[in-house]
């Protein structure tokens, strides 16, 4: 199976960016209420995860206004 990535990227990606990012949020918040290995890793995860797809979108975004 061979997966090839679009070189473009769509509102979507700064949508699922933001809510991962927000997911990440989360985690960071009840971890600290309640103290929970696995909590730890949802937030390295989510907000890596997030900051990637929000990225993307945000770097093909300046790419596009630059050759406007």
């Amino acid at each position: 199976m061979n997966v090839k990535l679009s070189p473009q990227a769509t509102k979507g990606h700064l949508i699922v960016g933001v809510l991962l990012i927000l997911f990440s949020l989360g985690s960071m918040l009840a971890g600290m209420f309640i103290p929970s290995k696995p909590l730890t890793f949802l937030i390295f995860f989510f907000g890596v995860w997030g900051g990637v797809e929000a990225g993307r979108y945000l770097e093909y975004s300046m790419k596009n206004s630059r050759q406007d």
